[in-house]
């Protein structure tokens, strides 16, 4: 397939960039309220983290991606299979820096054809420019703002999209058309994955958070010295001569008196807004603003190769969801968090992910914090919640001999993956005699390890001085990388 991206000639490291190009519009607002609803019921299926899929699709066919080499040069983009006709559309709301219809390199067979440059923001508001290229029936112009999902033109003969993203906006060698940079660019001209960058920078969309929740404290007298911290409100009255101070516990409500002696925490005015009640009511409101934030892993200890089921959850203290805010899951490498994923709340406050660990890996959700807040909605971010997943290995039944002699040394074997260092320690192997009906546990030995390949092979030599039913299986302790991994039984007879 990536025979056929390179039929349409494009060489677009030798393009030269427009003599004068109107001046790069800001990014504009997302759209929201029943403008998005509508805009999502008629758009193509998104991909992850919220953006649309440009050919609507994440099937590409097969064709050349993100730095496949090109000769000298490497490929900076994604091709994605799209018959001549097929629509495209913009990933996400944004506004059209570069739409032209006569770009060198991008119609059929190296001649002129349709590129389109957007201007996109992430829900970090961090800008960036996609490149739509292979395109023709251009439908919007340079400055226009255009929306998610949005059709921005239809795909030319070359019967595929060519689509690269830009984080920066200078352009080594002022080419923002280039498909394709000499390899030796070690940061391959600006360009990056699109496919990645889109899978882990959420796209801006209709955050909609719970107002804060509000917890009300009726007092005899005007309070003093009020605040919260850790789920519970302090305050002061002074009665007569006396003042006396009382806690509450904000989500169950009982209230008790401070003992003699006894004083209150530090207030924790980050997370608590607190302020007096309108007159003539008495007393002073607690608004938490920190919200809760969950992750769960299921199993936490998968099978090798399979994936891990994550399950996530952002509330507030009063269980209300949070719609369309972004969330982030990210690895432990090292002593710096990576980026995994990111993707949005569900009306539910929920958002899943699939994981495939190869090693002991520590995993958090993170809550990206929207730049601009509601008045009646400003969080802070929460603390975010760490799983621990250690694959387990592939062990495979030990093989050994259908029958063996009494007293003679037998050897039983197996495989590995993924590959382990050469020696004892590894695996071993667990022995068992049926006596009287019963398995009953009679010998553990340790198996020696050698590299084969891709993994490793194990094998033990054995000695049994008791005849009959016997069965073995092979068992990989857990360590720093993986988790314990127990075989089936292998069964054979002593004679």
């Amino acid at each position: 397939m990536a025979a056929a991206a390179l039929a349409c000639g494009l060489a677009a490291v030798l393009l030269l960039a427009p003599a004068a190009r109107a001046a790069q519009p800001g990014p504009v607002a997302s759209a929201t309220g029943a403008q998005a609803t509508s805009l999502l019921g008629a758009s193509p299926a998104p991909g992850s983290g919220g953006w649309y899929w440009p050919i609507g699709t994440e099937d590409f066919g097969g064709y050349a991606g993100f730095l496949d080499p090109r000769g000298e040069n490497v490929h900076v983009a994604q091709d994605m299979h799209a018959r001549k006709g097929s629509p495209v559309y913009a990933v996400g709301d944004g506004t059209v820096w570069i739409s032209r219809a006569d770009t060198g390199g991008y119609g059929p067979n190296g001649t002129l054809g349709g590129c389109i440059i957007i201007v996109h923001r992430t829900d970090a508001g961090e800008d960036f420019r996609a490149l739509y290229g292979h395109v023709s029936k251009l439908l919007v112009k340079d400055g226009e703002a255009v929306t998610a999902g949005q059709t921005l033109a239809v795909v030319n003969g070359c019967d595929h999209l060519h689509f690269s993203i830009h984080p920066d906006e200078v352009y080594l060698g002022k080419n923002p058309y280039a498909g394709e940079v000499p390899k030796s660019w070690k940061d391959h001209g600006g360009f990056v994955d699109p496919v990645a960058y889109l899978r882990t920078h959420p796209r801006g969309a209709s955050y909609s958070a719970p107002a804060l929740p509000v917890v009300k404290i009726q007092t005899s007298v005007a309070p003093a010295d009020f605040g919260a911290a850790t789920g519970v409100a302090y305050w002061t009255e002074t009665t007569g001569t006396a003042p006396g101070t009382y806690a509450v516990d904000l989500p169950g409500g009982q209230r008790r008196a401070l003992a003699a002696g006894e004083a209150p925490p530090p207030f924790d005015a980050v997370r608590y807004a607190v302020n007096l009640l309108a007159a003539p009511a008495i007393g002073f409101a607690v608004r938490d603003r920190l919200p809760v934030l969950t992750l769960a892993a299921a199993p936490e200890a998968p099978a090798w190769g399979a994936a891990v089921r994550l399950a996530g959850s952002l509330t507030n203290a009063a269980a209300k969801p949070f719609l369309l805010a972004g969330v982030r899951l990210e690895r432990l490498a090292g002593s710096a968090w990576k980026v995994v994923a990111a993707a949005r709340t569900r009306e539910d406050g929920g958002v899943g992910f699939a994981y495939t660990p190869t090693t002991r890996t520590v995993l958090r959700l993170s809550f990206l914090l929207p730049a601009k807040q509601p008045a009646a909605a400003t969080y802070v971010a929460p603390k975010a919640p760490l799983v621990t997943v250690a694959p387990k290995v592939r062990l495979d039944v030990p093989a050994a001999p259908a029958a063996v002699a009494l007293g003679a040394p037998a050897a039983i074997t197996g495989t590995l993956v993924p590959r382990h260092a050469a020696g004892d320690g590894a695996v071993r192997l667990e022995l068992q005699r049926l006596r009287e009906g019963t398995w009953a546990a009679a010998k553990t030995v340790k198996a020696t390890v050698s590299d084969a390949g891709v993994g490793s092979a194990y094998s033990a030599s054995v000695s049994l001085s008791a005849a009959g039913g016997w069965r073995v299986r092979a068992v990989h302790p857990a360590d720093a990388a993986h988790a314990a991994t127990t075989s089936a039984w292998s069964t054979f007879t002593v004679k």
